[in-house]
């Protein structure tokens, strides 16, 4: 068969095409000639396939097309792939919940800073004369203590757990166990510390 098959690809203009080998009753081809399709129609045929050009088995050849590129979401939307679960499926886990708090109260400690910046510079008469102001209002020691733990408890939970990250930064405190740890020593090192503060 190898000797019938040469004598086709000699007969093909162009370079040479030449049987590697039949493996499992497949003729495997190298180096394209025009007229491979027709050689490899015989080859199948003479390899024990049905007809030549009929069968399920059929090699079809088509130019090359560089694949269009699509941007990531658009690909997934295409494919109907599911999006990435988030917190409406995800149970919530402390990591998670510290992670979210962290930036929460970055944003308050950031406006608090606005704000004193901003009301040093554009409110009259300085910021002093606005607490003044508060204290004249005679409000009971209750009602201050509660308003300094609302006000300082931001920046004291931002500070401590702003720790862990440094810590996680410089590649310690990574393990699981100590990812938990440290963060119920930032809730415990917040709840007093915001006490002692408060009662200053």
């Amino acid at each position: 068969m190898k000797t019938m098959l040469s004598l086709l690809m000699k007969n093909c203009h162009g370079p040479g095409l030449g049987l590697a080998r039949i493996l499992n009753k497949k003729c495997i081809f190298y180096q394209t000639t025009p007229c491979l399709q027709q050689v490899t129609y015989f080859a199948m045929d003479a390899c024990g396939k049905k007809g030549a050009g009929g069968g399920k088995n059929t090699i079809t050849y088509k130019p090359y097309t560089p694949p269009q590129y699509k941007p990531h979401d658009k690909k997934n939307m295409d494919l109907n792939r599911p999006m990435s679960p988030h917190l409406t499926i995800y149970a919530p886990t402390l990591p998670a919940m510290t992670s979210i708090a962290q930036r929460i109260t970055g944003v308050v400690v950031l406006t608090y800073a606005i704000m004193v910046a901003f009301g040093s510079l554009f409110l009259p008469n300085g910021i002093d004369s606005y607490v003044s102001m508060i204290q004249s209002l005679n409000m009971g020691t209750f009602t201050i203590i509660l308003l300094k733990m609302l006000l300082g408890a931001p920046f004291v939970y931002h500070y401590f757990n702003g720790i862990r990250y440094c810590a996680w930064n410089a590649g310690k405190w990574l393990a699981l166990k100590d990812v938990y740890e440290t963060a119920k020593k930032s809730f415990i090192l917040t709840a007093v510390f915001t006490v002692l503060f408060s009662l200053l």
